[in-house]
């Protein structure tokens, strides 16, 4: 409660408040910021709005805080000074006497344009005229004189703008593709890295000859790539961009979840997905716009739907719905393009998916296309293969063994590659590759691209081996045969075993071997990323703990095990889950202090737990535990 206080005191606050504010809300607001203290009753008839729009409205705002009290509600301080000396237009109330005939008779001889402004805007002028009384250097309309004016209202009718309806949802045929872009990128920088500066990220010519080289539009390759970096696909090492380690288990993926890392990620960066522009961010840079994800966040929710919007009436829509959030409001066209890019709209209409972002991901993941396996492709007889962008990732890797892309789009056209074929047919049967081919077309083998096939296999080139490299001392010689390993050199071993066999089996024979990375693969880019909110359960379970009157425990510890990090993390993960109390032994500059606490929640190396020995919340690093125990 003080820490709510102190915002609902705080103008920064507060004004941060009205960004999320309806036009509605803000009009329920201004009235009583006008009126300064009154029932809800009061509010209705003094605004043209729905009854029941208005309630809803009052309600949010009492939730939010921004209006106090009861049954008589009044603004807080920062909310009402911010419409300014004169809300609604309407000066203090000066308790003048009214009389109708007289008041309508002396504005019948006013400028229409200056009557409108006084009656409705600002109520102040500089210059006497019949409708004016003085107050102090200047002149003003009582509030009792406008309200005849206008008729009791306090403000003019308003309503939101009108958009033409449509029957359904938009399919979503598009919405596979960003998964598709992002996985033929990948593909690509894998066998060739991205040059990168740590600062300025890609340069747009390098862009530009690696788009030329995919056939794809540049701003495609830039979505793909920014896509692949919010999700910690792609990161920068040293002078080169490339595959991150995480990108080959997000390619084993399910569908779905491919899909739902991409948005989550997205949906979290500060970043616009079309940055690499003149004078703009750069693509793969470090750099990014503040609070942009909490603005994307915003429009999203308040994106119209079921209905047919195009670029101009979505932002007055926006307005309508969000008009103090100005930044967002500008920030519309690089949110719009991003949704086209990634199919969350479609001529101009929602889909499905788009209706349920942001607040439930994984439910929009359900309306991602069909992904298609077998029988998905068109083989020609011309060495070309037509594939839509839903085929499975087996199907992908197929083609990305024997083809290059000739054209990008729904419907892609590979062609066979000789060069890529001989590297496939290498390591794998040709009969094996016609079989694959023939289960993902939907039409027979053309005998033309079977023999390129069979052709491809009798070509002389290099053959690469996956194999286990070994160095062993020359002690451990022996061991190492008996190990099944295959000497190649004076101290040096192979086998074609996994590296985990290997190890184990040299460990069975008395050597101890670890293993050495021999290629790294480059770490995410570090983009500042939005705290997610805390849980909800966390929340009710810390306002139980504040509302409750238990005294602190005073019990004798019981005794307590020392482990590593790792092994903290793991003891506070599953106390947070099972709802258990740990004693924790915690170092402090001051010294070490054991407490009994029930973790709250585990979040970026911080526990946040209610210490029921000192009864009181606090944040706890994992680095700081040194010892901990289960509580009996």
């Amino acid at each position: 409660m003080g820490q709510l206080a102190k915002r609902a005191a705080d103008d920064a606050s507060v004004l941060e408040a009205l960004q999320t504010l309806s036009t509605v809300e803000l009009r329920v607001l201004e009235a009583y910021s006008s009126l300064q203290n009154a029932t809800i009753d009061e509010v209705l008839t003094v605004l043209p709005d729905d009854e029941q729009q208005v309630r809803t409205a009052v309600s949010r705002l009492y939730d939010m805080a921004l209006l106090w009290g009861g049954p008589q509600l009044q603004p807080v301080r920062c909310a009402r000074q911010a419409f300014g000396a004169h809300p609604c237009g309407l000066a203090g109330v000066g308790h003048v006497s009214v009389d109708e005939q007289q008041i309508l008779a002396a504005a019948a001889q006013l400028d229409p344009q200056l009557r409108e402004r006084l009656v409705w805007d600002n109520p102040v002028d500089g210059q006497p005229n019949p409708l004016m009384v003085s107050r102090g250097d200047s002149y003003v309309l009582p509030r009792e004189w406008s309200l005849v004016l206008r008729q009791g209202r306090f403000l003019r009718p308003a309503s939101p703008p009108r958009l033409p309806q449509v029957a359904d949802p938009a399919g979503g045929a598009l919405l596979w593709a960003p998964v598709a872009g992002v996985r033929f990128a990948l593909g690509e920088l894998r066998r060739e890295p991205l040059a990168w500066h740590p600062v300025r990220g890609v340069a747009r010519r390098a862009l530009s000859d690696r788009a030329a080289r995919m056939r794809v539009p540049v701003d495609d390759l830039v979505v793909w790539l920014e896509l692949a970096n919010m999700a910690g696909l792609v990161g920068g090492e040293e002078s080169h961009a490339g595959p991150t380690e995480q990108a080959a288990r997000w390619l084993a993926a399910e569908p779905e979840q491919m899909w739902l890392d991409l948005i989550e990620g997205w949906l979290s960066s500060n970043r616009p997905l079309l940055a690499c522009r003149p004078e703009s961010l750069g693509c793969l840079s470090t750099a990014d716009t503040p609070r942009f994800a909490s603005h994307r966040r915003h429009v999203l929710r308040v994106w119209p739907s079921g209905v047919h919007a195009d670029r101009e009436a979505v932002a007055a829509a926006l307005v309508w719905e969000l008009p103090r959030m100005h930044e967002a409001q500008a920030q519309l066209d690089d949110i719009h393009g991003e949704l086209l890019h990634l199919g969350l709209i479609e001529a101009d209409v929602a889909t499905a998916a788009l209706d349920l972002l942001p607040d439930d991901p994984t439910a929009a993941a359900q309306f991602l296309p069909g992904v298609h396996g077998e029988a998905s492709l068109v083989v020609q007889p011309d060495a070309t293969i037509m594939a839509p962008a839903t085929v499975d990732s087996d199907t992908w890797g197929l083609l990305e063994g024997i083809s290059v892309v000739d054209s990008w789009g729904p419907m892609s056209i590979h062609r066979i590659d000789p060069a890529r074929m001989r590297a496939t047919v290498a390591v794998e049967d040709p009969d094996v590759v016609l079989a694959r081919l023939a289960r993902a077309s939907r039409t027979p083998i053309p005998q033309p691209v079977e023999y390129l096939i069979r052709d491809a296999s009798r070509t002389s080139s290099a053959r690469v081996y996956s194999a286990s490299v070994v160095e062993v001392p020359e002690a451990d010689h022996p061991a190492a045969l008996q190990a099944g390993l295959q000497q190649v050199g004076p101290k040096v071993f192979t086998s074609d075993l996994p590296v985990d066999v290997v190890v184990r089996r040299l460990a069975e024979h008395g050597v101890d071997a670890r293993t050495e990375q021999a290629i790294t693969m480059p770490p995410p880019l570090d983009h500042p990323r939005p705290e997610p909110p805390p849980d909800p359960t966390t929340v009710t379970r810390l306002v139980d703990h504040l509302l409750s009157k238990a005294a602190p425990h005073e019990v004798t510890p019981p005794d307590l095990t020392t482990g590593d990090a790792q092994a903290v993390v793991d003891v506070c993960r599953d106390a947070v889950a099972a709802r258990k109390r740990l004693w924790l032994q915690i170092s402090d500059p001051e010294g070490m202090r054991t407490e009994l606490v029930e973790p709250l929640a585990l979040r970026g190396g911080q526990l946040t737990a209610w210490s029921l020995t000192a009864g009181r919340a606090s944040t706890i690093a994992v680095a700081r535990i040194a010892a901990f125990a289960g509580d009996a």
